[in-house]
């Protein structure tokens, strides 16, 4: 065994004996691979003895140990290590600058926001992205207006981060940019944009999103309705209504989704007809949002399971079924409408079913009361105790009639 083997072995007797004090020479040694591994090993110690030997690791003349023990600082997350790698950002080469800012960023002290700010115009790219991620973190509205100015004029990936970062800050400011970057030629910035602005939207700018409903960008309309279904205000209900009608499927998705969010009954009618849209995923946010809606939508999909389009009457039985029960008390009437659905849905509902049921078997209809009597009857075992019950309580009435004081 060489002795570059026997060192590598003392390094790792250190780790695994938790040798901080041993492993802190080493960080003296000539040899920047045996330097190296001491910071990994002090790394995977992580307790707060290894941050002040990381810190003089910082400051290590080979950049890769700098590297690492940047790395083993944003483990550890420590906020002495806060002013150490502000220098670093100001002074290493471009991954340990990068690295740096994404630590900073780990650490979350507000020290560090001027810094980072400053980083949005590092020379690489690669730093300002970094930069960009930390200070969404921080989420310092000191960094609002200069993000903004990034997410104008920057690197695409850099502009992505931007988005992102505006959208976890959640100021005001940052929603119009954020709405010019929904008609951005890349897709994971409109994508980015469009999760800050659901992010940062609330009453004062539902005027805004109302708006932005008739957009000619078909991406702009789909975040609008997506906002306004987080708002949840009802006066955002005709527009969303009207929204399911838009040309784009995406849009219609999510305005059904939206309208199921805001939870107003006057969404229930609009949705029944959206559950012919063309397209499956729309007719699926559609059966969706009725659930949402409850009771009131139940009428409604009793009277689709009529329809002539059996993915319609699927849906709506679907549906039926989910609500549960809220549904019975409109269901056990309709058993008499001769539908295959009704009674499929009473069973699967089960045992919310079994008392309206039960009712149902001394109904003066003789189908109503044979097709209470399948429905319990496939209903099974939930059935059968309150079933004794009532045949119990019929029975006492019965003797009670028949008893000579009553007579």
């Amino acid at each position: 065994m060489g002795l570059i083997d026997i060192f590598k072995t003392d390094i790792e007797k250190m780790e695994e004996n938790r040798d901080v004090e041993g492993l802190s020479h080493v960080l003296k040694n000539k040899n920047k691979h045996f330097r190296m591994r001491a910071v990994m090993a002090l790394g995977k110690i992580g307790d707060k003895r290894v941050v002040e030997p990381l810190y003089g690791a910082l400051k290590d003349k080979d950049q890769e140990v700098q590297m690492r023990a940047v790395e083993a600082l944003e483990e550890i997350g420590d906020k002495r290590a806060v002013e150490p790698l502000i220098t670093i950002l100001k002074t290493g080469n471009e991954y340990v600058r990068g690295e740096a800012a994404k630590t900073l960023g780990k650490i979350g002290d507000k020290r560090a926001v001027d810094p980072l700010i400053a980083a949005l115009r590092d020379n690489s790219e690669y730093v300002q992205e970094e930069a960009a991620g930390a200070l969404g973190k921080i989420r310092d509205k000191r960094a609002v207006e200069p993000l903004i100015q990034t997410l104008n004029n920057g690197n695409e990936y850099v502009r992505e981060k931007a988005a992102k970062a505006l959208g976890k800050i959640g100021d005001q400011r940052a929603i119009e940019p954020l709405f010019l970057a929904l008609k951005d030629s890349n897709k994971y910035i409109r994508e980015e944009a469009g999760e800050a602005l659901v992010k940062i939207a609330d009453r004062r700018t539902e005027g805004t999103l109302i708006q932005a409903l008739n957009d000619e960008n078909e991406y702009v309309r789909k975040t609008a309705a997506e906002a306004l279904g987080e708002i949840g205000n009802q006066s955002a209900i005709e527009p969303l209504i009207k929204a399911l009608k838009d040309g784009n499927k995406d849009v219609r998705k999510t305005a059904a989704e939206a309208l199921g969010n805001v939870g107003d009954q006057r969404a229930v009618d609009p949705l029944i007809l959206s559950m012919k849209d063309i397209i499956s995923e729309t007719r699926e946010e559609t059966s969706e949002a009725l659930v949402k809606l409850g009771e009131p939508s139940v009428e409604p999909l009793i009277q689709a399971l009529k329809e002539e389009d059996w993915d319609v009457r699927k849906r709506a039985s679907q549906a039926l079924v989910r609500i549960g029960e809220p549904a019975v008390r409109y269901l056990i009437p309709a058993l008499k409408d001769r539908n295959e659905y009704v009674s499929d849905i009473i069973v699967k509902i089960g045992a919310p079913s079994v008392g309206p049921l039960i009712v149902a078997l001394k109904d003066r209809n003789e189908e109503m009361r044979e097709k209470a009597a399948e429905a319990l009857a496939m209903i099974g075992e939930p059935a059968i105790a309150p079933l004794i019950h009532a045949l119990k309580n019929a029975g006492s009435e019965v003797t009670k009639k028949k008893s000579p004081e009553n007579h």
